[in-house]
């Protein structure tokens, strides 16, 4: 069974610009909403791994002690570089792969682990273990390891997130980093 008014209103094509663009426009504002949130948090995540293997590289080229006063530098650095207005947190650790004379046995020793921010220090070796790649036995390994919280400006169906950032880096000039407040 057909309606009269059914059929004739959908032969009719005036008006039907402003219907269409009523339907389309709050999900066109969303989409393009998204897209800047989205934007943001890869910008946030590329920006505070380049500023976690910038901090890494900076330790490593030091041929000199590094002082809690470095440290605390390093940290605002990190601020800077990532450019955030949210939290953050780094922490620095010097692992070095020790072998037994006698045994041969090879393990990894934890010589120093410096939190700034609210992260923890190390106490032991075996909460880094896993992030450790091999290494020769003498040779020394730093770890730095940063953390930046970020929240999206819209609510577009990102929750607020911590970046976890890694790096690793041998020293370069020096045959060990040696931190003050660990010696």
């Amino acid at each position: 069974m057909r309606f009269p008014f059914t059929t004739k209103f959908s032969r009719r094509e005036d008006a039907s610009v402003s219907v269409e663009a009523v339907l389309i426009l709050p999900i066109l504002i969303w989409a393009v909403t998204a897209t800047l949130v989205m934007w943001d948090a890869f910008k946030t995540l590329n920006v505070t791994q380049k500023a976690t293997y910038t901090i890494a590289d900076m330790i490593s080229r030091e041929t000199e002690n590094i002082s809690d006063n470095y440290l605390t530098s390093v940290f605002e650095i990190y601020g800077f570089l990532a450019a955030s207005a949210g939290e953050n947190a780094l922490r620095v650790s010097v692992v070095t792969l020790v072998e037994d004379e006698d045994t041969n046995v090879q393990t990894l020793e934890l010589l120093c682990s410096r939190g700034l921010g609210g992260i923890l220090d190390y106490t032991n070796v075996s909460q880094i273990e896993n992030r450790i790649p091999t290494m020769v036995p003498g040779d020394q390994m730093i770890v730095v390891e940063t953390e930046h919280e970020w929240s999206p400006a819209f609510a577009v169906g990102l929750a607020s997130y911590r970046f976890r950032e890694v790096a690793l880096a041998r020293p370069r000039f020096a045959p060990q980093v040696i931190i003050e407040s660990c010696i």
